[in-house]
């Protein structure tokens, strides 16, 4: 069974490919907070034990085995805040604090039991999937960051990066405009030079940095209406 500390780097490697960023060493490292000694020395360990691919890329690669499993660690990480907020009422930024500590220590049969209390539901809060046991995430369409959409083009939000959700006072900054999963979203307008995105949010406009808008990924209502969240790591 792998460490606690091996579950977090497979979640940090998961996360940088599901949001596009080049997974190296370096990025790793950032993420999780550590040098790059320490992260090498993790990633040694890691291949040694078969859950990344080592040497043939820059890039880190997930193995079948660590892929599958990290894909089982998300999907509970995900379950957890579901519950929390919507059975404990907590807001999107401590839910997801709670859950990172939770998710080591359930079982997947309370996981399972969590999710079948709550009616299933197709994703977190922030919008990334809960998929049924064991099923991969799939293409599920076109996809784009909101910072790439032109003015005056509605735009259907998908989910947050799971990149955001570290960042406690960015995530009730979300919360509180309502950026939620399924909004319609307009961009109003686009400053120059890397300048604020304005945004539409259900009649209210919201000033967005280039790099927060970034976090927000969004589907053209063109290409139809969202049936359920974007699996994470797919375009």
């Amino acid at each position: 069974m792998p460490t606690i500390p091996t579950e977090n780097y497979l979640i940090a490697i998961q996360t940088l490919h599901d949001d596009e960023v080049p997974c190296i060493p370096a990025r790793v490292a950032e993420l999780m907070g550590v040098s790059a000694p320490t992260v090498s020395e993790a990633l040694k360990r890691m291949a040694r034990d078969g859950y990344i691919v080592e040497g043939r890329h820059p890039e880190v690669e997930l193995t079948e085995i660590g892929h599958r499993l990290v894909v089982a660690l998300m999907r509970r990480h995900r379950i957890v805040e579901r519950w929390l907020t919507d059975t404990l009422g907590l807001d999107w930024a401590t839910a997801h604090e709670e859950a990172h500590r939770l998710e080591h220590a359930i079982s997947d049969t309370v996981a399972e039991r969590l999710w079948a209390s709550m009616g299933y539901p197709d994703g977190c809060p922030h919008g990334n999937p809960i998929l049924p046991p064991g099923v991969m995430p799939v293409e599920g369409g076109p996809r784009l960051r909101l910072r790439d959409v032109p003015a005056g083009e509605p735009v259907t939000l998908l989910r947050i990066s799971e990149l955001a959700e570290d960042h406690h006072d960015l995530m009730v900054f979300f919360q509180d405009k309502g950026f939620r999963p399924r909004q319609t979203l307009t961009v109003l307008d686009r400053a120059p030079l890397h300048g604020p995105v304005t945004v539409d949010v259900a009649g209210q406009s919201v000033a967005l940095s280039d790099d927060l808008a970034a976090y927000l990924w969004v589907r053209p209502l063109t290409s139809g209406p969202a049936s359920r969240p974007l699996a994470a790591g797919v375009a």
